[in-house]
């Protein structure tokens, strides 16, 4: 916890949190009396996401589909509609080996069966058109959390470039729906609450990467005694863990089945719980939830601390990275889901004029891993990508409210006799 201690000048800052409002009220990059040089600065993000989408474009066009991760989802997406299970591994080995896949393992959806609803339509048609439809509703998640964060139009480049964004869709993972799943909560969690807890289905595909995220809401919710939020989340749960048994009435067994003989406690994935595991047991895969029961007591704790004021647009910020940081199993194209606290902390000015700058060296740094080992997820070149997130935005929103940007005055609303911050 030695790191809060940066954290006494953000947790001054608020933010009017309404519907209508800009997620991000301030929205320079740099000081603004530096124009020059954000005029620069844009320039250099505007020429890295034109070039971002021509090498997205050549590598879709020229790539084998077998070596990215979508033809895992099409592969059990053909089997859920031909009613058998889309878990089974000699099924998805069979149908990944007709398209040149020449691995011995096959690569299998790792994603629980209320995530199938989003595969599913990848059934209906070849591999190389759904790959097509597939990179275009991933590319415009992207896009459509762009413009729900409200950004302005001259402050979107970076959002475009960001590597692990650009990793995902390169991929073809799911990791573009998390992060709409986000941004969908941030923009109605006042305002609609039921559809705020049922647009978390998104970020419930990847459950295991937000305990953090769960227990804090879970604890806000009862706090705020804002039930909807939880029966949102749990029609919108019940309803995408039911309808695949319409195609395949034993989804579940199957899926448990599978889970248990994949043995993802032998694999070694770029994440700092895995390097945690690592420096004590490499066998012992408990170690891989330490962080995150380490976290989540952090993160109540960080909670009560705030919850009078408590704001998921500008404190979820530093959860969501957190959660992210200390998550069991992950890869590197799931850290797109932090792309709202990234940008929240590049919203405001600050002391220090060269953070933004860091921050393009940083994402510059990882744009060249994933295209130069060709997205490989599984590399240890990503190992240190979390860690730096949390760092930099550690650094971008110490003593921002002394920066230069005026802290805008927080509404309040009547909770349980306690005044509260939505």
């Amino acid at each position: 916890m030695g790191f809060l201690s940066m954290q006494l000048a953000f947790d001054s800052m608020s933010i009017k949190d309404s519907a209508a409002a800009p997620l991000f009220p301030d929205a320079s990059l740099l000081h603004a009396g530096n124009r020059p040089l954000r005029h620069k600065f844009n320039r250099c993000l505007k020429l890295l996401a034109i070039l971002a989408v021509f090498l997205i474009a050549a590598f879709i066009l020229t790539v084998t589909t077998s070596r990215t991760d979508y033809i895992e989802y099409w592969s059990s997406a053909k089997l859920l509609l031909h009613h058998t299970d889309p878990y089974s591994p000699a099924g998805v080995m069979a149908f990944e080996k007709t398209q040149g896949y020449s691995a011995n393992r096959p690569i299998i959806m790792l994603n629980p069966p209320w995530a199938l609803f989003l595969i599913a339509p990848l059934g209906l048609v070849g591999l190389r058109t759904g790959l097509f439809f597939w990179t275009i509703a991933t590319a415009g998640c992207i896009v459509a959390s762009i413009n729900l964060l409200r950004i302005p139009p001259e402050n979107r480049a970076f959002a475009y470039v960001f590597a692990p964004a650009v990793a995902a869709v390169i991929m073809g993972q799911s990791s573009a729906f998390l992060l709409l799943g986000f941004c969908l909560f941030l923009s109605l969690h006042r305002n609609h609450p039921f559809f705020a807890g049922a647009s978390l289905l998104l970020m419930a595909i990847k459950p295991h990467l937000f305990f953090v995220f769960w227990f804090v809401l879970l604890a806000d919710c009862i706090y705020r005694r804002r039930y909807s939020i939880l029966a949102g989340g749990s029609a919108a749960l019940a309803l995408a863990s039911i309808a695949p048994l319409y195609f395949d009435p034993h989804i579940w067994p199957h899926y448990i089945s599978m889970f248990r003989g994949y043995k993802i406690q032998q694999s070694v994935l770029p994440t700092a719980s895995m390097l945690f595991r690592m420096m004590f047991d490499a066998r012992a895969f408990w170690l891989l939830f330490v962080p995150s029961a380490a976290a989540t007591v952090w993160g109540l704790w960080y909670y009560a601390q705030r919850r009078q004021l408590w704001s998921w647009r500008v404190h979820g910020m530093l959860l969501i990275i957190v959660a992210i940081l200390t998550s069991p199993y992950g890869y590197f194209t799931d850290e797109t889901v932090i792309l709202p606290a990234i940008l929240y902390a590049l919203s405001y000015r600050r002391k220090n004029k060269h953070s933004a700058w860091i921050l393009l060296v940083i994402n510059t740094a990882a744009l060249c891993i994933v295209l130069g080992r060709h997205a490989l997820l599984a590399s240890h070149a990503y190992m240190w990508t979390p860690i730096t997130w949390l760092a930099w935005f550690l650094y971008a929103t110490h003593g921002s409210e002394s920066g230069g940007a005026p802290a805008p005055q927080i509404e309040i609303t009547k909770v349980s006799g306690a005044e509260t911050a939505c």
